[in-house]
């Protein structure tokens, strides 16, 4: 026992723990940070390749689709059940008979995921109506541009269908590895995925270098880009495949068993969690609907744009810290050891604070100038929508971060009812916050999202601390203060230094951000690191 042993040997295996927890986030850190790097050059050749065009706005949103109905066939039940389910069976069963548990629940998993792929295809005209029925159209131009934009879309979610079924395969595989306490497959994979959609998207340059609506059912080229697409998810599985050999799987089999108490217990927490998702599906398709009814120069593709430049230090850091914490959540939540499990969550959230706070500042300020650089051909004369959506997306960064940083906290301890009742609280926030300001406008829109996750991120820390699981301390941590106070400070200085020329165009732009980016990171590094010896953050994070 534990308590048996002497406090050397426990703070050693306190220290190793902590070490192995550390390089497992460096390797998913590493991972994403390559998988969201090559991401980002995807998104730009792209707005490159398509611009903010209809026929981008087709391409954007028939590829959203496929991540939707993922999600609300299996995703959101995969993310929030099956692993606390496979560990709490792995603990409680042992490996042999919690293997045969595992295998019920993959295989009605892959079952729902090929049912659901054939539906979404014979549907997909249907689908695409109604994302699209809140445009307007006041002349018979306008009508007709509609009609080429809804049958673009529908021939490229046709061809996008079987990503449904490719994530579905790709989210069951990445659990298992993790439970094995395996990261780097996961997180390394969609760098493959994004490399074949940026060569895909270059051939489609080279062989149609201004492609339009009207092309779109003409010839193979569209249907090409649209294969390419999907084929890159395929691989993006297909490379998972030897670190899944190599896991001792072995043991998984095709087994229908809706009767096993894994079965069972994925069903009674993912009843709750089917209800998380289709409200969060019901909240996009309501912001995709208002962008795309706003008109405009491609606001789909604006917004698609937007939330992926905001999603990217989220992505890198907090993805990483929670995709090494969760097996360790649910194992102390099985335990019902909770003042592990709070320090273990406090430590997730210092960890990811005091990155994500400079990296919201940073998107903030400089937000136009790296939209313009990235996605406007080095122009940044006016402003930019999608340099308006990351701005208004970014504010509500930290307030997504701890939300996120909640539910997952919620789901180790398999509370789906208070999960559910959580996203359902943000997801009505987000609807009436559209309704209210973002009905005729993108910023109101995005406005809604950040007002939505702030709100209901307090509420995920009041659900937590219900439970015996109190972090609302570690939010005033010495370290986040630190952080934030360095990250104001960088702020000031980046804006002053931005605002003191006029260079608005070509390599001057370039300089005047990067002139703008060095004087503000100077400043935060000043501030960080030069205060005080006893406020100075450390590599120990328990304090």
């Amino acid at each position: 026992m534990v308590a048996d042993q002497p406090a050397q040997d426990y703070g050693a295996a306190s220290k190793m723990s902590e070490h192995l927890h550390g390089r497992r986030i460096l390797t998913m850190a590493g991972g994403t940070a390559i998988s969201r790097g090559t991401g980002l050059v995807r998104v730009l050749v792209l707005a490159w390749v398509l611009g903010f065009s209809p026929l981008a706005d087709a391409y954007n949103l028939a590829n959203t689709v496929p991540n939707m109905l993922f999600d609300l066939v299996l995703g959101g039940i995969l993310s929030a059940t099956f692993i606390p389910v496979f560990v709490e069976r792995l603990a409680i069963d042992g490996e042999r008979r919690a293997w045969r548990s595992i295998s019920s629940v993959v295989s009605a998993a892959l079952v729902l995921l090929v049912i659901a792929s054939a539906l979404a295809w014979c549907f997909a005209p249907f689908i695409i109506d109604g994302f699209t029925f809140l445009q307007h159209n006041t002349s018979a131009a306008s009508r007709v541009l509609l009609v080429k934009e809804r049958a673009a879309s529908t021939l490229f979610l046709r061809w996008f269908v079987p990503q449904i079924f490719f994530y579905g395969v790709i989210g069951i595989s990445t659990a298992l590895l993790n439970i094995r306490h395996k990261f780097a497959a996961g997180a390394w994979a969609p760098v493959v995925n994004n490399i074949i959609c940026i060569a895909v998207l270059i051939w489609f340059h080279l062989v149609e270098p201004n492609p339009t609506l009207s092309r779109a059912g003409q010839g193979d080229d569209i249907t090409w880009l649209a294969l390419g697409t999907t084929l890159g998810v395929a691989v993006q599985l297909i490379v998972m495949f030897p670190s899944l050999a190599r896991s001792d799987l072995g043991r998984l089999r095709f087994r229908m068993d809706l009767k096993d108490p894994a079965v069972r217990a994925v069903g009674r927490l993912g009843s709750w969690t089917l209800g998380v998702v289709v409200s969060n599906q019901l909240s996009l398709y309501v912001v995709l609907a208002f962008a795309f009814g706003t008109g405009g120069k491609g606001p789909v593709s604006a917004y698609t744009y937007g939330w992926s430049f905001m999603q990217m230090p989220y992505a890198v850091v907090v993805v990483s810290v929670l995709s090494v914490l969760t097996p360790q959540l649910a194992a102390l939540a099985t335990a019902q050891d909770f003042t592990a499990l709070t320090q273990r969550l406090s430590m997730g959230l210092r960890q990811s604070l005091v990155i994500i706070l400079p990296c919201t500042v940073i998107l903030v300020v400089l937000a136009q100038p790296i939209v313009g650089i990235l996605l406007n051909h080095n122009h940044a004369t006016g402003s930019l929508m999608v340099g308006r959506v990351l701005a208004i997306l970014a504010i509500g960064l930290p307030g997504f971060t701890v939300f996120q940083l909640g539910v997952r906290g919620l789901q180790s301890l398999q509370r789906a009812r208070e999960v559910f009742a959580l996203y359902a609280l943000e997801n009505l926030l987000t609807i009436a916050f559209c309704l209210l300001i973002g009905r005729h406008s993108i910023a109101g829109l995005t406005g809604a999202i950040s007002l939505a996750y702030s709100i209901s991120a307090l509420v995920a820390m009041a659900l937590l601390a219900h439970h015996q699981v109190v972090i609302f301390p570690t939010l005033w941590s010495k370290y986040i203060r630190r952080s934030l106070t360095a990250s104001l400070a960088m702020g000031i200085v980046m804006a002053a230094a931005y605002a003191t020329v006029n260079w608005n165009e070509g390599v001057l732009l370039i300089l005047r951000t990067l002139v703008a980016g060095v004087a503000g990171l100077g400043a935060y590094a000043m501030v960080a690191f030069l205060g005080p010896r006893n406020a100075r953050p450390s590599a120990n994070l328990r304090g």
